[in-house]
């Protein structure tokens, strides 16, 4: 490593430095302390850490204020009343925004040296960015990712436990990025992060909303606040910025509303967007399409099938118009997209029947990605699901009609049952199973898998959805292996 690169991970930063400006701060102590780190999390506490006392979904980082204090940490960031005054407490009306500001300023603001792209929506974030990623690569961007799956950081994987990071870590991730010379990142921007703030203050090139489906009700509350979440990208765009927004969604004049100060571009299958598909072939190893847009029509072959991957690909042209980028680049970029984990993968043992591995575990994503392969498929359509525990219980029966109705044959099994009883949640999903449906129940989801294979005769597909690229199963407070598609492969084998 060079000198160069340890002074830009060594940072130090007075404390006055990165609070100057905010308004509305109440700082009691010494403002010109060094902080050598930001850290919510006491357990990462040193000397010369400002310690931020954040109120978690189930943890209180002011409980732990005093522990931060034993470990040595610099200064404590709060938003709530705190008696220490042995080192300087910074009090503030709103932690998260604030948190943001600082992360971003401790950082040296790497925003500003990359080409930033955000993707938000319920589904198709996640495929949706690693197109983006490609088109940028063809273009001759090195380009890092934030997302679901992982984050790709200065040619590192970095395990995702949020889909978007706390801003500390954002913006930690985009420094490291600058400092690997990577010129772009691609951020899959969750409701979570928005509703919290974690993003305040980014400022994105380009931004694209794919849809707006039942997810995330037991933090929302309802699909109204769900909305409203996903608008705080929108709304707050500069005006040198596009939208990139989904025609074929209910909500879109919704979006297209709040996104009032950038440029637009819409997508769609209807006839009036500005980018839209003049033709389309599928079949079970991709697609064929050709599209309409704003500068010019563009072939494009692009390895993973379905329909809804075309558009995910529509929105990821939108981004890549955005950025500046030809049509011979957007098309080159697809091409050189290898399928992602867990999304619409394909899982081959030389057996004489379809599988696929999805990540569908909400309503509109299971019927998705059922329809699909429906229309792939000449044979029968199994389907193997389940559904979290301790998160939305009101999709259950609807995801239970879903697969019955489009389905010949559901296998209802586990996903993560977390503190629930695994029967439970499976009596949930029935509620919404009417008439004389053929499903069949393997609370043990490895079961549920073999019982799926084994019954899939040749010419049928199996769906295997929920998971997609995990590859753990979390059962009361145990986390344990688990990855549908390794499980599949093991069994296909097996069956030989």
């Amino acid at each position: 490593m060079s000198k160069k690169s340890t002074r830009e991970q060594k940072r130090i930063m007075k404390l006055n430095e990165l609070f100057t400006g905010i308004d509305n701060i109440d700082l009691r102590g010494d403002s010109n302390v060094n902080i050598e780190s930001l850290q919510y999390d006491s357990r990462k506490v040193t000397n010369g850490s400002l310690f931020i006392a954040v109120k978690g979904f189930t943890i209180d980082g002011n409980s732990f204020i005093a522990d931060a204090v034993r470990k040595g940490t610099a200064a404590i960031l709060t938003a709530e009343p705190c008696e220490i005054d042995t080192i300087p407490v910074i009090r503030v009306p709103d932690i998260r925004k604030t948190m943001a500001i600082v992360s971003d300023r401790f950082y040296g603001s790497p925003q500003n040296a990359l080409v930033m792209t955000g993707i938000t929506g319920t589904n198709g974030k996640t495929t949706t960015s690693y197109m983006v990623k490609s088109i940028f690569e063809a273009g001759g961007f090195r380009c890092g990712l934030i997302g679901t799956i992982s984050h790709l950081v200065a040619d590192k994987k970095i395990q995702a436990s949020n889909t978007t990071p706390e801003a500390p870590d954002i913006h930690s991730y985009l420094a490291s990025m600058v400092a690997a010379h990577q010129s772009a990142c691609v951020m899959e921007v969750s409701s979570h992060a928005l509703e919290l703030s974690r993003v305040y203050g980014i400022k994105y090139r380009a931004a694209a909303f794919t849809n707006i489906t039942r997810d995330h009700l037991d933090f929302h509350g309802s699909i109204e606040r769900y909305l409203d979440a996903k608008s705080i990208l929108f709304s707050s765009l500069p005006g040198d910025s596009a939208a990139v927004i989904n025609r074929d969604d209910r909500y879109s004049d919704h979006i297209i509303n709040v996104s009032r100060d950038c440029e637009i571009f819409t997508y769609g299958f209807d006839d009036v967007s500005d980018i839209r598909p003049i033709s389309y072939e599928l079949n079970s190893n991709g697609s064929k399409f050709r599209l309409y847009a704003p500068v010019g029509e563009i072939e494009v072959s692009l390895k993973i099938p379905g329909r809804f991957n075309i558009s995910n690909a529509m929105a990821a042209t939108g981004i890549g118009i955005a950025c500046g980028f030809p049509k011979e680049i957007i098309a080159k970029g697809f091409m050189n997209m290898e399928p992602v984990k867990g999304r619409f993968e394909t899982v081959d043992e030389g057996q004489p029947f379809s599988v696929f591995i999805d990540y569908a575990h909400a309503p509109d994503a299971l019927e998705r990605i059922l329809t699909s392969v429906r229309e792939l498929t000449s044979g029968r359509l199994i389907s193997v699901f389940g559904c979290g525990g301790d998160r939305d219980r009101g999709k259950r029966p609807i995801m239970g009609e879903i697969s019955t109705r489009i389905a010949d044959v559901s296998v209802i099994t586990s996903d993560n049952p977390r503190s629930e009883n695994p029967m439970d949640i499976i009596q949930n999903i029935l509620q919404g199973i009417s008439g004389n449906k053929g499903y069949e129940i393997f609370p043990d989801r490895a079961d549920a898998i073999k019982y799926a294979l084994e019954a899939a005769n040749p010419g049928d597909a199996v769906v295997i959805a929920g998971k997609g690229h995990e590859d753990y199963q979390v059962t009361g407070t145990v986390r344990k292996h688990f990855d549908d598609a390794e499980t599949a492969r093991q069994i296909l084998r097996s069956l030989k």
